[in-house]
């Protein structure tokens, strides 16, 4: 949806008209540009002539709001617009949507830029104070928008204009205008910008499958893509040949939607796909990933001592093993580790440590040496170390990039890459270890969805991090979007994450304020903790930087909330899989709202996991100190626990 100078006044003189019982007429055939746009929005239609329109019953909505907002000095008449201006846009339908999501609150990010739509304004509550706020208006825009179907109808001209276009994410300066090609792609919402100035252009979902339909027909006719050819093509499915014209037969074969014998080509797989997302909006809801730099390296560990395993069969890749591959190589081939261990040590101590861990970085010869001088007291560094690298561990399973096994010679529980693990070490070969953060994985996937673009910054971290480049996605950009959409994900929180989800509400937070709660020092490792939340699905960090919480993130919140701070790993994935064999194995007693494991069946239990007793027993412990499992049972926080491992995978 798009509303500037020319379509709101348009609006206006298509009211008057009505008000006078007649249709609007355009005389001028360059007058009728913003009117073929406010149609393809499903504002106003054609009335009995193709010169004619009157308003529909979301156009007449849209006039009164817009009119009332005139009256009540919230937007200057739209005579007074600059013709830039955009009253309504993608980007204004985010910064709404993220509001409403968000309890209604704006930010700072969009405050203003809604405020000077008239949408917004401070309203002053007992106990709050101020508080930046959506109006009703906004809502009431919003609704509309909802409900008012866009038409979907593209010319030759405009598919070609489509075919050569970038699909983004890129600098909307970068974005070729080509007349009101751009302007007739928002009207029928193709193409979405960016929260708050559009400075970032994309493809919407809907966008993406037009443009795949496009490539890939034969684009011979005036009109390439339009309502009846979806629905012929729908009628065939249903029917088969014989339920269609031999107009409509030949339409769709010129158009190479089918062949001579009436089966669906790939440009006709395609419309389908438009016409699911035009119909039934059936957009994938946004998901990221997440993998920083230890997890890269102990990814590329696990590797190198399978490899070992070739020559000699003793050698597996256990964490202790994993922890002696770490120890034995130089410092100085971990440059890129230096941040990573900063914010670790920094965390641990509660003070800042940077300037000292530099200096001992260049004097320091191992990874021992580094953690024995800042953990020598009480000779814990190998523990410090140990808990570090079984951090990186837990992440990578609960990332489905690695899985614990029992290793069948040896019988010891050992790390094995999984599919997607070995996707990432190729990548890290090729292009080399670095933070793969979920602000730049979201600044592609955000794109699939009905009106989302990314922010600049998020934007300008997947550029930095080559995950998008000349408008496309990248080969590792598409590879790190797979993964969000089809790794299982199994929940896991650090003792850190533990205390960021403990201090989340619902919704209704910003990451401004979620920083301030923190000692200013931890801002960085807040930052990361928060990435890795989101990556997990546990919650959404929206384009006006509100923080909400998932379903999953409420359902583990509500597991985790008698789990005291200092718990080392309050969920890890190895608790969920036993978690998992339990219910497996057991019986659900609904009114108890519990899962009872007969005695008999703890090794059945055991055997589902697929971990070594040794394992499961102390991961067991721990489950019970948190309050997943009773003597015999799981109890609601596991339930909990389970019920947001279905809908993180879902």
């Amino acid at each position: 949806m798009i509303i500037r100078k020319e379509h709101a006044l348009a609006l206006l003189n298509a009211k008057a008209q009505e008000q006078k019982g007649l249709a609007c007429q355009i005389s001028v055939r360059s007058e009728e540009e913003p009117y073929i746009e406010l149609e393809l929005q499903n504002l106003l239609e054609q009335g009995k002539s193709p010169i004619e329109y009157t308003l529909t019953y979301w156009g007449r909505n849209i006039v009164y709001l817009l009119e009332e907002m005139i009256n009540k000095n919230l937007i200057n008449h739209p005579s007074q617009w600059d013709e830039r201006f955009r009253w309504i846009g993608s980007e204004v339908i985010a910064m709404v949507e993220s509001a409403i999501k968000n309890g209604d609150l704006t930010g700072d990010e969009t405050f203003d830029a809604l405020k000077e739509r008239g949408f917004a304004t401070e309203v002053h509550e007992e106990k709050k104070g101020w508080q930046k706020k959506i109006n009703e208006y906004a809502k009431a825009v919003y609704e509309i928008y909802s409900n008012a179907k866009p038409r979907l109808e593209i010319s030759k001209e405009l598919a070609n204009y489509l075919i050569s276009l970038p699909p983004g994410p890129a600098e909307t300066k970068d974005l070729p205008q080509h007349g009101r090609f751009p302007l007739l792609l928002e009207s029928m919402r193709l193409i979405s910008f960016s929260v708050p100035k559009s400075d970032v252009y994309t493809l919407s979902g809907l966008g993406q499958a037009v443009q795949k339909t496009v490539q890939t027909m034969a684009p011979s006719l005036e009109t390439v893509i339009n309502e009846d050819y979806m629905y012929s093509l729908l009628k065939l499915l249903d029917v088969g040949l014989e339920g269609l014209t031999q107009e409509q037969i030949e339409v769709l074969a010129e158009l190479a939607f089918i062949d001579a014998e009436g089966n669906i080509l790939p440009a006709g797989e395609h419309l389908l796909e438009v016409y699911k997302l035009w119909s039934e909006k059936e957009y994938r809801p946004v998901k990221t990933f997440d993998i920083e730099t230890l997890d890269q390296e102990i990814l590329k560990g696990i590797e190198i001592v399978w490899e070992k395993n070739k020559s000699n069969p003793d050698i597996v890749p256990t964490a202790e093993e994993i922890i002696h591959f770490l120890m034995e190589k130089p410092l100085k081939d971990y440059k890129h580790l230096l941040a990573f261990y900063g914010r670790k040590i920094n965390q641990a101590m509660g003070y800042q440590k940077k300037e000292e861990l530099k200096k001992k970085w260049s004097e320091l010869h191992t990874i021992e040496h580094l953690f024995k001088h800042f953990y020598e007291k009480g000779n814990q560094w190998y523990e410090k170390l140990y808990d570090t690298v079984k951090e990186s561990l837990y992440t990578l399973e609960a990332f489905n990039l690695i899985s614990l096994e029992v290793d069948e010679r040896t019988g010891k529980p050992v790390y094995v890459l999984t599919d997607y693990g070995k996707k990432v070490l190729e990548d890290i070969k090729e292009k080399g270890v670095r933070d793969i953060t979920s602000t730049a994985v979201k600044a592609i996937t955000i794109t699939k969805t009905q009106f989302g673009s990314p922010n600049y910054h998020w934007y300008e971290e997947a550029l930095n991090l080559h995950l998008v480049g000349g408008g496309y996605p990248t080969k590792t950009g598409l590879m790190y979007e797979e993964l969000a959409y089809n790794i299982k994900r199994l929940p896991h929180l650090t003792r850190f994450e533990l205390m960021i989800l403990h201090k989340l509400p619902e919704y209704g937070i910003f990451l401004n304020e979620i920083y301030n709660q923190f000692d200013e020092t931890l801002k960085e490792e807040v930052q990361y903790g928060l990435n890795k939340l989101e990556a997990r699905g546990l919650l959404d960090i929206l384009p006006n930087n509100a923080i909400v919480l998932t379903e999953a993130g409420k359902l583990i919140k509500r597991a985790v909330a008698g789990v005291p701070e200092g718990f080392a790993h309050p969920i890890n994935p190895i608790i969920v899989r036993i978690l998992m064999a339990i219910k497996q194995v057991g019986n659900l007693y609904e009114k108890e709202q519990k899962v009872r494991i007969l005695p008999k069946n703890w090794a059945e239990a055991i055997k589902v996991s697929g971990l070594d007793s040794e394992t499961f027993e102390k991961e067991v412990h721990l489950a019970r100190l948190a309050g997943y499992i009773g003597k015999t049972s799981i109890t609601e926080a596991g339930l909990d626990i389970l019920k947001a491992v279905e809908l993180l995978n879902q």
